[in-house]
């Protein structure tokens, strides 16, 4: 019963880990943000050294204080094996270095024999193989059933060893958990690979229903769905600011027309990439969405409108700083925008819409390349 229990709970925590790290690397590889994604290692460690610590403190309690039992062994294994497999962050194959040295250090702490030394040293040097090996290669081993066994079996096998180096079982006890260990963690495997590809097909049809095919960012449905919900959160929450910014890219029709329809996609594909990436980078709780054509709306939750401009202008800056170079050409991209916050005499969102939309193309009216925030249009050049 008690090798059940720390079963299913090793399992739930391999779960969560899994669900974790699909969610957090697929938002890295979106935003491409070295920051955001160190953060992502760091949350990846973090959740693995947690998952150990939970397992630890489950098994010294149901066993009155005693964590030295095979399937603690087996569950803090599969953790860190699953976690190599799973989490792309360089930290972890230093937790796999480490745990062996740390644990064998407690072992010896705790009164075990220094005999098996040696044993302990080679065992930890192919470990230490196994994983460089897999971080050179991990694309070919997940793909390769032998291999990812193979590896499977080396790993196991330099830590089966490593305990037994520290508390001698009968050697054919070792070889048992051996093979046990191997086929939990291939029972593991196959359960993991059916929840990754659920949520691959999750993730798919969210991103054909959610996000704009051409530029990645969210589409007009997203946006119909998020800013009925902000209006009415906003709307009861008066002392909380909620502001909308309005974009088009100027005179877009041009780029179609003088360079063809391939140079029009890029330049949008180019705009939404650099404000998307800019809003998270200058922590703006901006949220960007394609309305239509060259439209884009950006949601400010809990941001004053003076802010969501200062943000908007620094992006905007640096959007006319540089070239996009496409076809062997250097093309200067400018946006207009219409900025407003929610207001309490907005009873409606087509409102509060309607009045962003107007100072957009007031802005546009003025000339372009301005910004136009509440009624006052202003150039930032």
């Amino acid at each position: 019963m008690k090798t059940l229990i720390i079963a299913f709970m090793t399992t739930g925590l391999i779960a969560l880990m899994s669900i974790m790290t699909y969610v957090l690397e697929h938002r890295a590889l979106r935003l491409r943000n070295r920051h955001f994604t160190l953060l992502v290692h760091l949350a990846e460690t973090g959740s693995v050294l947690l998952s150990m610590l939970i397992v630890r403190s489950a098994v010294y309690a149901i066993n009155s204080g005693s964590v030295l039992t095979w399937s603690y062994a087996t569950a803090q294994l599969t953790i860190l094996l699953f976690a190599l497999y799973t989490m792309w962050g360089p930290t972890i194959g230093m937790i796999n270095i480490i745990m062996p040295i740390f644990i064998y250090s407690q072992g010896i702490y705790l009164g075990s024999s220094t005999q098996y030394i040696p044993i302990f040293v080679i065992m930890v040097a192919l470990l230490i193989v196994g994983i460089i090996y897999f971080s050179r290669h991990r694309t070919e081993v997940m793909a390769s059933k032998w291999q990812y066994f193979s590896l499977q079996a080396v790993y196991g096998g330099t830590w089966w060893f490593i305990i037994w180096s520290i508390h001698p079982f009968n050697l054919l006890f070792t070889l048992f958990m051996l093979v046990g260990f191997m086929g939990y963690i291939g029972l593991l495997h196959m359960g993991i690979q059916w929840m990754s590809k659920a949520m691959e097909r999750y993730t798919l049809l969210s991103q054909q229903v959610n996000f704009d095919e051409l530029t990645g960012v969210r589409n007009r449905a997203s946006f119909d769905t998020v800013t009925a919900e902000v209006f009415e959160v906003y709307r009861k929450r008066t002392r909380v600011p909620v502001t909308m910014a309005m974009f088009d890219i100027d005179h877009f029709k041009q780029f179609n027309d003088l360079h063809g329809h391939t140079t029009g996609d890029a330049v949008l594909k180019y705009v939404a990439d650099h404000f998307e990436h800019e809003l998270v980078a200058h922590k703006s709780h901006g949220e960007l969405f394609r309305y239509g054509g060259e439209e884009f709306v950006v949601i400010f939750r809990a941001v004053p409108v003076a802010d969501a401009t200062t943000s908007i202008t620094t992006i905007r800056h640096d959007l006319e700083a540089q070239t996009l170079k496409f076809n062997g050409e250097s093309l200067q991209v400018t946006v207009s925008f219409g900025i407003s916050q929610l207001q309490p005499e907005d009873l409606t969102f087509t409102s509060w819409f309607t009045r962003v939309d107007q100072y957009l193309y007031q802005s546009k009216k003025a000339g372009r390349d301005r910004i136009t925030v509440e009624g006052k249009t202003i150039t930032t050049n």
